[in-house]
């Protein structure tokens, strides 16, 4: 049988090996647009690994609300997507703020999961 923190892992990973193309492609286009490549680099990849923690946290708060009842589930659930609200909000303006990192670099990532949760929806095989 398999766990809710089993499938978290999994599903963490195959967005993993989604976001790593994705990435590099986004690298390649941010070079081509003229921008410093140690820059655009850091900041996509600090981009990246935070949009894979959100990721992660999301999936971490719905497998613990599904072990409680529906009234304290829905409790631990809006806690999360909470505090994933404050925490984007600080690293956008951080991102904004900081000199060393490409503002535009570092948010476009937060994308990502949801282009690639597109992406799978849209090319899953019907049936079987």
């Amino acid at each position: 049988m398999t766990t809710g923190m089993q499938i978290v892992r999994e599903e963490t990973r195959r967005m993993l090996r989604g976001m790593a193309p994705l990435t590099l492609i986004a690298f390649g286009v941010f070079v081509l647009a003229g921008c410093d490549p140690v820059q655009a680099g850091v900041s996509l990849l600090l981009g990246a690994c935070y949009s894979l923690l959100l990721f992660r946290m999301i999936g971490k708060s719905a497998a613990k609300a599904a072990l409680f009842p529906p009234a304290q589930g829905i409790r631990i659930v809006r806690r999360g997507y909470f505090f994933r609200y404050v925490l984007t909000g600080v690293m956008v303006f951080a991102a904004i703020k900081a000199p060393f990192i490409q503002p535009l670099a570092a948010i476009l990532p937060l994308f990502f999961p949801k282009v690639i949760l597109l992406w799978s929806t849209a090319v899953q095989k019907k049936g079987g």
